[in-house]
């Protein structure tokens, strides 16, 4: 287990805290940014990073550090597969998926080597669209938005039939996952994370966590069903 891991496990929040400092006092490998810690989940410590009139998302994957080079590698390169299969499955013209680059940061002070993902940075909007959308307000929307509705319809008959086959699906529960986009007065749906739920992994197979899954699927299909007769 890695120290920074281990330390927030201990001390909750300090890995947080630590991850700040580092990059509040510009300790990057790039010329001088203005970095933002924006969310800390378990999976990694998300940046918003401004970088010569550019505006990007850095997301420090923590399962890779304290790894050797090779391990940190091998995680990068995880990532990045899963960041393809999400392409394979969400890419094409409906626009779902952020690109993603991914990297090894090195010489980060007290951390070392991390695995790392850039994407695009996009202002998401702050509604839930499974748990914050009544069903009228939701019709509502697709029928204000119909390249939004067109690009919920795919991804819901993608899902569904990934969670249909019971190998594995993405996971979109959480708000940082699948998140609502406001363009041009416009609203679309972005893909902003790898994350999978798989069904033969047993950490992923606890009660609780399948619950949770289940009930968004539910929730998933019952919002397809409305986005269908708003076509």
């Amino acid at each position: 287990m890695s120290t920074v891991n281990f330390v927030d496990k201990v001390i909750p929040g300090i890995a947080s805290r630590l991850s700040h400092w580092m990059f509040r006092n510009n300790y990057f490998p790039w010329a001088p940014v203005d970095l933002q810690l924006i969310a800390f989940g378990t999976a990694a410590a998300v940046f918003k990073v401004s970088w010569k009139n550019d505006v990007k998302v850095l997301r420090l994957y923590k399962r890779s550090l304290g790894k050797s080079a090779p391990g940190i590698m091998e995680m990068a390169e995880y990532y990045r597969q899963n960041y393809e299969t999400l392409l394979h499955w969400y890419g094409g013209p409906l626009d779902l998926v952020l690109p993603m680059e991914f990297l090894v940061l090195q010489g980060l002070p007290l951390v070392g080597p991390v695995a790392a993902s850039l994407q695009p940075y996009v202002q998401v909007e702050k509604q839930d669209i499974f748990e914050e959308f009544s069903d009228t307000d939701f019709v509502k929307l697709m029928e204000a938005n119909p390249f939004m509705r067109d690009q919920f319809i795919f991804f819901a008959e993608q899902t569904l039939s990934q969670w249909e086959e019971r190998k594995i699906c993405y996971d979109f529960v959480g708000r940082q996952n699948l998140v609502l986009v406001k363009q041009g007065g416009a609203y679309t749906l972005k893909i902003v994370d790898v994350g999978f739920f798989r069904f033969d992994l047993p950490e992923h197979n606890h009660p609780g966590k399948v619950a949770q899954i289940e009930q968004h699927v539910q929730r998933l299909t019952s919002l397809y069903q409305l986005a269908k007769v708003s076509n």
